[in-house]
């Protein structure tokens, strides 16, 4: 169906049937009615918490960013096949990852490039180096687990943050 907008009814009651699967990154059945006015969730159950092995902050952090950035660019009904697929093995590799920040770039890079919204990075407007060029280029190829062996000094880091978060402004 792509991304919906639905109501899950008394879900901030307490005692609501909702309280502990209506929460981020969690993998979920639903049941859903289609009114007249919005879609409403009647039943619901946890099939999976991808954030329950998570210890780090910067773990967590991270995958907020991705669920964020996933909700940001797709628009109601847009659909993407592998979304889910994607996001899972981000955050899989987010959980034994020691560059989570790195494991959410490549996310969102591959995310846009997915999308089509990534931008030619030799043809970009924004002045970028051949080297972040081909590191931008490398990420949206290789896997999560290549990545992840990429090796790069805070400098770096503070430029690939800063590139991306010029990127995601667009």
């Amino acid at each position: 169906m792509g991304k919906i907008k639905a109501y899950a009814k008394g879900s901030r009651k307490l005692t609501s049937k909702f309280v502990g699967h209506i929460e981020t990154l969690n993998i979920a059945e639903v049941s859903l009615y289609f009114g007249p006015q919005r879609i409403i969730i009647t039943e619901i159950s946890s099939n999976e918490t991808l954030l329950k092995k998570a210890t780090k902050l910067e773990t967590f952090e991270s995958a907020i960013k991705i669920a964020e950035i996933a909700n940001t660019m797709l628009f109601e009904e847009q659909k993407y096949e592998n979304l889910i697929s994607l996001m899972k093995k981000a955050i899989m590799h987010l959980m034994t990852s020691k560059k989570p920040h790195l494991i959410y770039t490549a996310f969102a890079i591959k995310l846009m490039d997915k999308l089509g919204i990534v931008p030619d990075f030799k043809a970009s407007t924004m002045s970028i180096s051949e080297k972040y060029i081909k590191f931008f280029e490398f990420i949206k190829a290789k896997t999560f687990t290549e990545i992840e062996k990429i090796a790069t000094t805070k400098e770096e880091d503070v430029y690939i943050s800063k590139y991306l978060s010029k990127l995601l402004d667009f």
